[in-house]
């Protein structure tokens, strides 16, 4: 936030552009959740705190406004600042803004920015929030949901290239970024320092290809988790014999403690169009040094376009092994009898699977154009959950996550201005 607040700063007194080349422009959906479901309640993201359960129509994480403005400069540059309500828990400047930037283009083929941009993680980056630029009710949340975070503080440099028919852009960011991960139990935010990543795009008007890996270091350790980590330092400095009820207890201790530990995302993306049809697909991958088996995501979707509407049908898909807490080989009767041994024991279980996700989506909607700037989406998905892979879900017992199949139905009207 720092870091686009200091450019502002710099910038305004500098400001001599015209009204004409100021232009503000806005986005929005409103729109409804249900989902059949007594046991997971259907969120957008992993930073959503509440949801839709058991039919009861939920209203919040569907809906979303933006503002934003665009100021041009002289010298080639221009500034960019954009402000997004959607559901979130505290509204502060920085919790509403998620573009800030300064943006300087050399020439065609070189740009400069510098401030709060959009995190390049998927084929949508640039238009995510922005329900009317996607055909669907709402991006997969197999790969969308599992990484809720929006923006990146830092600076980027984009190199655009034109060989025969093909288009290639290249890009190369730096910065850091935080969210919050939500559950029934409470938020916590999450903070990525040093990251660096890379994007790679190749398109013709016809089809398009993108490639993009993202490093970072995760720059602390939750509450809940530290607490668990404690405990077991605890119970090891005051129970005797506790290496034998708890062998290599040091060891789990570091799997809990997430600060400092490196965390990679890699993710392939394409689009093909022709005639009346567009393809596309997304596949990612998600990896930390030690602590969270990798999780695999990805999805497909085939649209067929008419004059007013289109029809869409989307399958997605994510992927985790278990962590077998049994694994740690901890003598669980023992440890029973130690007062708070339990509750660690299950504490720790939870933790450690708490990016296990396991499940699958079939998904079929329409999108109808009332008018240039206006869209109304309908959409049916039927979810998989395998048992313990709901962590894509609200659900009131995490450590307890039962196989089900639920239904959920999106309608929304998406709208730009």
């Amino acid at each position: 936030m720092k870091i686009f607040i200091l450019i502002w700063l710099i910038l305004a007194p500098l400001v001599n552009a015209q009204p004409k080349n100021l232009h503000l422009s806005g986005f929005g959906s409103l729109g409804v959740i249900s989902s059949d479901s007594k046991t997971y309640g259907y969120r957008t993201d992993l930073d959503q705190s509440d949801g839709s359960f058991n039919n009861t129509p939920y209203y919040a994480s569907s809906s979303i406004l933006g503002l934003q403005l665009d100021y041009a400069l002289p010298a080639n540059t221009d500034l960019v600042f954009q402000s997004v309500y959607h559901n979130q828990n505290t509204l502060s400047l920085d919790s509403t803004t998620r573009l800030a930037f300064v943006r300087f283009t050399a020439n065609p083929e070189w740009s400069f920015r510098l401030g709060r941009t959009a995190v390049d993680l998927f084929l949508l980056t640039e238009y995510r929030d922005v329900g009317f630029g996607y055909t669907w009710a709402h991006t997969p949340s197999e790969v969308y949901g599992l990484m809720p975070y929006r923006y990146l503080d830092g600076v980027d440099i984009t190199h655009s290239a034109h060989i025969s028919h093909l288009s290639l852009r290249s890009k190369l960011f730096v910065g850091t970024t935080t969210t919050e991960l939500a559950s029934y139990v409470g938020r916590e935010s999450v903070k990525l320092e040093d990251v660096a990543g890379l994007s790679f795009s190749l398109e013709t008007f016809q089809w398009s290809l993108q490639y993009r890996y993202t490093s970072s270091r995760i720059a602390s350790t939750s509450p809940s988790t530290e607490a668990l980590a404690s405990g077991i330092e605890g119970l090891a400095a005051s129970v005797p014999g506790f290496e034998t009820i708890w062998p290599n207890s040091n060891d789990t201790v570091d799997r809990l403690r997430l600060k400092g530990q490196a965390a990679d995302y890699t993710s392939l993306g394409g689009r093909y169009n022709w005639q009346s049809w567009s393809a596309l697909a997304e596949v990612s991958r998600i990896s930390t040094a030690s602590n969270f088996n990798t999780v695999t995501t990805g999805y497909t979707s085939l649209i067929f376009h008419g004059q007013k509407y289109s029809l869409y049908g989307i399958y997605a898909a994510t992927h985790t092994h278990l962590f077998d807490v049994a694994s740690l080989g901890v003598d669980v009767a023992t440890l029973a009898t130690i007062p708070g041994g339990t509750e660690l024991y299950a504490g720790v279980g939870a933790n450690l699977n708490f990016y296990t996700t396991n499940q699958s989506t079939w998904s079929l909607g329409l999108r109808w154009n009332l008018s240039p700037k206006i869209a109304l989406k309908c959409q049916w998905d039927q979810t998989r959950i395998k048992e313990q892979g709901g962590v894509l879900w609200l659900n009131k017992d995490f450590t307890n996550q039962p196989k089900e199949t639920v239904n959920t139905l999106f309608t929304n009207v998406g709208f730009i201005f």
